[in-house]
């Protein structure tokens, strides 16, 4: 019996340093499960993250071409948005849990307009689990509107002149034939004809001549405004505190309270000199949205080329001519 005790004394401490190892061994395996649980959490959580704007350039885009096709507004681009937007992650989600087996879920809670008006801004939460492991994060993201992956077409035009007789995509331009004057003439604004076959800008593109009042310079004297020209050609839209923004574009109105764009309305080339005042050619003048007669101020002719007895030139008034660096006007 002394031996037996003996014995058992002796191994006794090897019996407990086994079950230490065992238990170690034991933690190490959940602690490597728990990381590699946290791991995919957060590189799905990343995965989502990336998702989120492209997303938004994509559904963006879609609801700017179905506007323009059809000339209808929405009634509230921001729902909308968001709701479609809400559809394409819920999809997303289930093929992560799918695929994975994470518990992945994705809210957007709003898509609003930004301080900058060729971002959109979208608000969203993101939460995924795997057994022990949640993570979830609030983010405020932005959609560009001049990624060249996902052009955004310019819907205004063609909502304000559906019943106009239609503004037209031709290339990179908007082309209004008869509509834009029928529009103005149905506002009753003065000299509405100087935009028989007018055209504008289709895609947003932000303009690459920073400040602006560098338009007003060339390697002539005007009339041959070279960056003004080259602007236009381009298609280039600029910041506005008074121009609408790309959501509001999207409801059909000219003028919102965000902070928006402008780009500029240019009438058909002419060899007719005698037409010198018509509604300034910035679109947010001419789509102003206050009632017929009222909003829509007339600019002065300013010729930015000319080839042999053609002239190509828009309407601006003593503002926006300021802002582009361009001489003012008297009457």
């Amino acid at each position: 019996m002394v031996i037996s005790g003996m014995s058992f004394l002796l191994i006794l401490p090897a019996m407990i340093l086994l079950m230490v190892v065992l238990d170690l061994a034991h933690c190490g395996a959940n602690s490597n499960s728990l990381a590699l649980e946290s791991e995919s959490v957060v590189q799905t959580l990343k995965d989502l993250e990336a998702n989120i704007p492209v997303i938004g350039e994509q559904v963006l885009q879609t609801t700017a071409e179905k506007v323009v096709e059809t000339g209808d507004p929405l009634s509230n681009s921001r729902l909308t948005v968001r709701d479609d937007m809400q559809c394409r992650m819920n999809q997303i989600c289930a093929d992560y849990h799918k695929n994975t087996g994470l518990k992945v879920e994705c809210h957007i809670k709003s898509v609003e307009s930004s301080a900058d008006p060729f971002q959109i801004e979208i608000n969203s939460t993101i939460t995924v689990s795997k057994d022990r492991v949640v993570h979830e994060k609030n983010l405020t993201q932005y959609a560009s509107l001049i990624d060249p992956q996902y052009p955004m077409l310019n819907p205004l035009p063609f909502i304000k002149c559906k019943n106009y007789g239609g503004a037209q995509a031709v290339g990179n331009r908007i082309h209004f034939g008869s509509s834009l004057s029928a529009y103005l003439k149905a506002r009753d604004v003065e000299n509405a004809t100087a935009y028989e076959n007018a055209s504008t800008a289709l895609i947003i593109k932000k303009c690459s001549y920073d400040p602006y009042i560098m338009h007003g310079r060339g390697d002539t004297v005007p009339p041959e405004i070279c960056i003004l020209k080259n602007c236009i050609e381009n298609g280039y839209f600029h910041e506005s505190a008074d121009g609408s923004c790309f959501l509001c574009r999207l409801e059909g109105r000219g003028t919102c309270p965000h902070y928006g764009m402008e780009t500029f309305i240019v009438p058909c080339v002419s060899n007719n000199s005698s037409l010198t005042f018509a509604p300034s050619s910035i679109d947010h003048v001419i789509f102003n949205d206050t009632p017929p007669g009222t909003g829509i101020y007339q600019g002065k002719a300013i010729i930015y080329y000319s080839e042999g007895s053609n002239c190509f030139k828009m309407f601006l008034d003593n503002s926006h001519r300021s802002k582009y660096g361009l001489p003012p006007f008297y009457e």
